[in-house]
């Protein structure tokens, strides 16, 4: 690469605005995975350190989507993502045609925390399920997090969730046939270590965290979910 193109430009930058423009120009297409540094490097004629920070400012900009141990890829356009009194996961994923898939990785028992007894309308440290569950979009990580729910009005829900894939079919198992949901939260945060290696996204790249309570048609809460999506993944969208 030519280090005289502009004295105050660095190579990263070089490098950045190169890729930058194929993108912008439909040379590197939406979802297409992209040379390694290793590559970008040698035909750049840098470094590789210098091809790593080209690609990393691209995914800053969210031209970019660095998945750790899979490559890196041009971003799609992110899933909208409806919010409103009725969420629903499969369909908000399956209206632009993308396939929805979660999975129960684990779960435990805990006493409540303050906050969460609070939201459930338990006591103080009352017994809670906490289910860890993960999203995924055509089989891409998408989101993680935790649901919470009262042991003792929902023991056996890790089971059937498991068996269904699927929460409202596994709450009307215990006699719920309908919920809506009653607040959501959602700041942009850095993702904690274990979301940003299971989304395998950058440390530095924020993610949309939210809190959700649901409960039932007669005002009755039956779960808190705590947990975040990928920024580049899903665009939120707020409703009534």
């Amino acid at each position: 690469m030519d280090n005289g193109t502009s004295e105050t430009q660095s190579l990263w930058r070089q490098v950045a605005a190169a890729l930058r423009g194929r993108i912008e120009q439909g040379q590197l297409k939406p979802g297409e995975k992209i040379p390694s540094s290793q590559d970008i490097a040698r035909e750049f004629n840098v470094n590789r350190m210098t091809a790593r920070r080209a690609l990393a400012s691209l995914e800053e900009q969210g031209l970019l989507r660095i998945l750790h141990g899979s490559g890196t890829f041009v971003s799609e356009a992110p899933i909208p993502y409806v919010v409103g009194r009725r969420v629903h996961f499969d369909r908000n994923l399956e209206a632009v045609n993308a396939r929805p898939e979660r999975k129960l990785l684990r779960w435990w028992l805990e006493p409540a925390t303050e906050d969460v007894a609070t939201a459930l309308g338990l006591g103080a440290k009352a017994p809670l399920i906490a289910l860890e569950i993960s999203a995924y979009a055509n089989g891409h990580p998408i989101g993680i997090g935790t649901r919470f729910c009262c042991a003792t009005r929902f023991s056996g829900f890790p089971e059937i969730f498991e068996e269904l894939g699927s929460i409202s079919e596994t709450l009307k198992r215990f006699g719920v046939d309908d919920y809506h949901r009653a607040k959501t939260i959602v700041v942009a945060r850095l993702p904690a270590p274990h979301e940003h290696h299971f989304l395998k996204s950058s440390k530095s790249l924020p993610v949309l965290a939210y809190t959700a309570i649901d409960q039932t048609t007669d005002g009755n809460p039956i779960s808190c979910f705590i947990g975040c999506f990928s920024s580049q993944a899903i665009e939120l969208h707020i409703t009534d």
